[in-house]
């Protein structure tokens, strides 16, 4: 068992030691997620891990590696000999009863109507339930039919494919409390789990120990606490059991070969030394293609080894190995083991490795699938609401499924699920809008209005887009090693969409066109690393750097990171905003002016006739929803042929527009940091109980609190409320109208402990980092924007604790409470972008190309204006007019039945898909993708993805209409597409053609005929 310093660390060993030795069984026990004697359940995603570790620790049949910290092993824990009694194995060949398996999952704390892209969901189908099991790294499909379980497998929930195959499927508690509340009183501790384990940690462990156990001590009384948690006592005697390792430890380290000069000629060089001098070379990354790029700068072709064994073998001079070191090292020896690792070759550029308990990945992409119960637009009659699915025909041939649609005035129409193709996604609200009527008659003239717009917009757009490609910039390439020292301060790493933003940036920077990049990225996701990186590189290509911000609060933070890394270069940052002295501003504006300062991060000012540039290479905007149409055009002037960049958590509705239809360049960080867990949201009646009771708790488990009003008039009101409810508290007032210096004072204070709660306007939405406060109040919130609100919340939660905001609310109207809501469904880390998209669809994307701000965007919704504006940019001239789908009468049920498809908004998903199919590959993707999600098709769900391709058929032949009846086929064509001569067993009529004739065989074979025959 390894205690190590902290969980990040704890991490990183279990991945490096799983990938050099693959049969060691590592497991990582990760700390709670909540203080000591919260009331709240922790995240899903950590209850649930901790929960396998448990149970594979207590039913242990082979030796196992644990790998944790001092916090995670404090809490009680169930008996030892209770965890065979909870969980339950499925096997391939075993029973199965849907009905049981939903009482068992309920049980085990699992949510039976959440998707399983996230711990702890689950969904029943027909055939199969997909589950997102504790301690798993993705979500598990299981199939079954006559009652066993037929297929157990692994799959990716982007894309439905398999990634593994099992032969059975452990199904641990997702929660502790509802698994074990007959047994809670029966209480171990992680030692009893590990009895005969040798213990090592690492030199710090004993502070972090006791750090935590003092955290304890203050939260309950002592008889309250050795109930729950470990004491002292029990601690200090199982410490004297383990051995510590020493602080540092000598070891020889490889070059850092990507600050050279050459970096291929001085690894080369290197590596023939070291083969010269007897030595094994092992090639070691996190990713196969640095490997490959590595062998490629190398000269050397090494075989990729399955283990550490293998790849420093007897006999081997050189191995690849797919481990994630942080850097290269040198194992001592009469044959030297010499490891080049990724970090060591190519820097920065290094893919990162991502920690074992990476388990999902929240995707915000612009989906054009309407969903059930949102507003949608009909391309040939308007705005409506999906009012979902109804089955028409009792069965047999006539069994069909039609789309509900709900028109002004309550006026519902059913049309074919064909139609899909005509139904994009409007909005989830219909905002300011209204339906239009059922007949179309409101939506025509509205929409050729908005087509001919489109034509225009399309027209502007490739016309700016061709200029900024023809405009010359700067291209700005730093010297690597300089760079590669400034990222190196960087102690994280990196996330995938991150990694992939700061690559966009730089690559942008170096195209020697002007960047117009928008980096949207949830609060606390890394956006601020993105403009570090991309201020390093032009600074170090010679240029300088403006960093504008919205507050002054951000400016000083802002001020601090930057300096604190470009530190090491050597190279100033200035402050031009109202902390600044104005002594210290004229010397900033010297400095800008002559060249001598690179970098200066300031408010608004920064854009005044006051402020000269020598060299002005790129424009960083933060926050760029706080700034007006206005304010963007005059920090866009700043440098006009130059590069900007743009960043927001939210970015306003027009700006979401642009980056979506391609206006501008977009790049999303999605992925939230290891261990970002969601903020609680609630929204509850304004009240004395409601705000004493939230700081009270967490003053209680000894955190800190914000206290947010609209107004600077409500702040003293609400001072001597707090006061009166809760006397204990020590509270500190902020707000925008108080000097700089008494402002910066009071946040020191507070930033310092010496207040519990902090009361203030919304000048602290944005720029505040404090770990310790975990609980955000805000009263009236009707009263902030959408956007606001989830910046608010972004002040909690930074710091892996389980955070809480309280939106407390002095009622309102229906569309206010609608937005609110909005913050409660959206709670998951990285909401911040699917909340602009909401934003967007409340109040629509104004005018793409003015200050407007109600645009076209707002007759199509932003999805389909997106695709109709992408179909012209790529030279469709018919647009809408190309969009017909051929009609046709077969007496065939066309539906996915609903004992094999059950949820009828997954049906609704796959029947939107199949309506946007346009080759038969996709179509056969699709249906692939159904059969291995459900299990073997039906003969109803067979003719469905049959009658799809033909509609697909037909719309490339012509055919607009196509009757099948007892005594005859016939179809309708478009003008211009029969044939002067046919076969002389189809008769004609004008466009329309008549295969008459009775047939026993096969409707769809009967229909193949046909078409064959008019191909003769």
């Amino acid at each position: 068992m390894f205690l190590a310093e902290n969980e990040r660390r704890a991490e990183r060993l279990a991945s490096i030691i799983q990938a050099l030795e693959p049969t060691c069984d590592v497991l990582v026990y990760p700390r709670l997620n909540t203080l000591p004697f919260d009331v709240l359940e922790p995240s899903r995603d950590i209850a649930g891990r901790r929960n396998s570790v448990l149970r594979r620790l207590a039913t242990a049949k082979k030796l196992i590696l644990l790998v944790t910290t001092a916090e995670a092993m404090m809490e009680r824990l169930p008996l030892t000999a209770d965890w065979p009694r909870v969980g339950m194995l499925l096997r391939i060949g075993g029973a199965y009863s849907e009905q049981h398996l939903q009482a068992l999952f309920e049980s085990l704390g699992y949510d039976l109507d959440d998707s399983p892209d996230y711990p702890g969901g689950a969904l029943f189908h027909g055939n199969t339930f997909e589950i997102f099991p504790a301690g798993a790294r993705g979500p598990i499909r299981v199939e079954h039919s006559a009652g066993r379980i037929g297929r157990i497998a692994a799959f990716n929930p982007l894309n439905q494919e398999v990634i593994s195959e099992l032969k059975e499927l452990q199904i641990d508690p997702m929660s502790e409390r509802l698994a074990f509340k007959e047994r809670a009183r029966n209480k171990a501790s992680l030692f009893e789990y590990c009895t005969r384990a040798k213990w090592v940690a690492d030199a710090e462990v004993s502070k972090h120990a006791d750090t935590w156990l003092s955290t304890i001590e203050d939260a309950a009384p002592r008889a309250e606490r050795d109930r729950a948690y470990v004491s002292r006592r029990e601690w200090d005697q199982a410490a004297k059991r383990i051995a510590l390792l020493s602080p540092t430890a000598p070891y020889r380290a490889t070059p850092e070969f990507f600050k050279e000069a050459a970096p291929r000629k001085a690894l080369r060089a290197y590596v023939e030394e070291a083969q010269r001098g007897d030595a094994r070379v092992v090639f070691a990354a996190a990713a196969e293609a640095d490997l490959r790029l590595m062998e490629r700068m190398s000269g050397v072709k090494a075989e990729c080894a399955a283990d550490w064994a293998q790849a420093t073998a007897r006999g081997r001079r050189e191995a690849a190995l797919l481990a994630g070191f942080d850097a290269g090292f040198v194992v001592p020896g009469r044959k030297p083991i010499v490891v080049i690792t990724a970090s060591d070759v190519l820097g920065s550029r290094a893919h990162q490795p991502q920690p074992t308990n990476w388990a999902w990945t929240p995707g915000f992409e612009a989906v054009d699938l309407p969903e059930l119960g949102s507003v949608v637009v009909h391309l040939q009659r308007g705005l409506a609401r999906l009012g979902g699915l109804r089955s028409m025909g009792s069965g047999g041939v006539s069994a069909r499924e039609m789309v509900r649609l709900v028109f002004a005035g309550n006026d519902a129409v059913l049309v074919p699920l064909a139609e899909l193709a005509l139904i994009w996604p409007y909005a989830a609200e219909l905002g300011d809008t209204s339906l239009d009527r059922a007949d179309g008659s409101t939506w025509r003239p509205r929409r050729a209005a908005a087509e001919t717009e489109i034509h225009v917009v399309a027209k502007e757009l490739a016309k700016q887009r061709s200029q900024r490609r023809r405009r010359p910039a700067p291209k700005l390439v730093p010297r690597p090693a300089s760079y590669e020292k400034f990222v190196a301060r960087f102690p994280y790493f990196t996330t995938p969409d991150q990694a992939k933003a700061i690559r966009d940036v730089l690559d942008d920077l170096a195209s020697g066109h002007p960047m117009d990049r928008i980096v949207c990225g949830d609060v606390g996701f890394g956006k601020t690393e993105v403009a570090l990186r991309a201020a390093a590189a032009t600074v170090l290509s010679g240029r300088q750097v403006a960093i504008v911000v919205p507050t002054t609060v951000l400016a000083r933070q802002h001020v601090e990171t930057f300096r604190k890394r470009f530190a090491t270069l050597g190279i100033e940052v200035g402050d031009l905003s109202r902390v600044a002295s104005t002594a210290e501003a004229r010397k900033v504006r010297e400095g800008l002016k002559s060249g001598e300062l690179k970098v200066v991060v300031g408010t608004l000012s920064l854009a005044s006739k006051e402020v000269k540039f020598a060299d002005l290479g790129l424009v960083i905007v933060d926050e760029e929803q706080h700034f007006g149409a206005a304010d963007k055009a005059m920090l866009s002037s700043l440098n006009k042929n130059g590069h900007r960049l743009w960043m927001s958590a939210t970015p306003i509705p027009r700006t979401l527009a642009a980056g979506l239809t391609g206006l501008r360049d977009l790049s999303v960080i999605a992925t939230p940091p290891v261990h970002r867990v969601p903020v609680v949201t609630k929204v509850a009646p304004l009240s004395d109980i409601a705000i004493a009771a939230a700081l009270v708790r967490e003053h209680q488990r000894n955190g800190q609190s914000f206290v947010v009003c609209p107004r600077i008039q409500d702040l003293d009101p609400m001072l001597i409320r707090i006061h009166t409810l809760a006397p204990e508290l020590r509270i500190i007032s902020l707000h925008g109208k108080l000097s700089a210096d008494e402002i910066d004072e009071r946040l020191m204070a507070f930033v310092e402990g010496e207040a519990d709660v902090l009361l203030a306007t919304n000048i602290v939405e944005s720029g505040l980092d404090i770990p310790r406060a975990n609980t955000i109040v805000v009263c009236w919130p009707e009263r902030f924007g959408l956007a606001q609100l989830h910046q608010l919340r972004g002040r909690v939660g930074r710091g892996g604790i389980r955070a809480f905001a309280h939106f407390l609310t002095d009622g309102g109207s229906g569309r206010s409470e609608k937005r609110l809501s909005v913050l409660e469904e959206l709670n998951r880390p990285g909401a911040g972008f699917a909340i602009s998209a909401r934003d967007l669809d409340l109040r629509g994307g104004g005018d793409m190309l003015s200050d407007r701000q109600s645009g076209h965007v707002q007759v199509f919704g932003p999805t389909l204006y997106g695709h109709l504006l992408t179909l012209t940019l790529e030279g469709d001239r018919d647009g809408m007019s190309a969009l017909w789908i051929p009609e046709l009468n077969l007496p065939i049920a066309e539906l996915l039945p609903s004992n094999y498809v059950q949820s009828e908004a997954v049906r609704l998903e796959i029947y939107a898909r199949a309506s946007r199919c346009r080759t038969d590959d996709e179509l056969e993707e699709l249906e692939d993708e159904t059969q291995r999600r459900f299990g073997m098709l039906p003969p109803p769900a067979s003719n469905f993805f049959a009658i799809a391709k033909l509609r697909m058929i037909c719309r490339e032949r012509g055919i607009m209409r196509l009757d099948v009846g007892p005594d005859a086929i016939a179809a309708m064509l478009l003008p211009g597409r029969i044939r002067r001569s046919c076969s002389q067993l189809l008769q004609r009529d004008g466009n329309r053609i008549i295969y008459p004739g009775r047939s026993s065989e096969p409707v769809l074979q009967q229909i193949e005929q046909f078409l064959d025959l008019l191909d003769e």
